[in-house]
């Protein structure tokens, strides 16, 4: 499993994490960027800080999971 975070600032300078699970395995930085400006653009997320104002990061995050049989 794949989750893609999205690192924003908000207005008090604190970082604020959008995470999407199993997004698109093609995703460009490039791509990345602009659905990060739009959504500070669109204004549509708030934080106990404030709005988001800057884009601080993006991330892959790589999940394995192993189930074991128990008896």
């Amino acid at each position: 499993m794949f989750t893609l975070e999205l690192l924003f600032l908000n207005e008090e300078g604190s970082t604020v994490k959008i995470s999407v699970d199993d997004p698109k395995t093609d995703l460009t930085p490039v791509e990345i960027e602009q659905a990060m400006d739009t959504i500070i653009a669109a204004d549509v997320f708030t934080s106990k800080g404030g709005n988001f104002v800057e884009k601080d990061g993006a991330r892959i995050i790589e999940r394995n999971v192993t189930d074991f049989e128990i008896a």
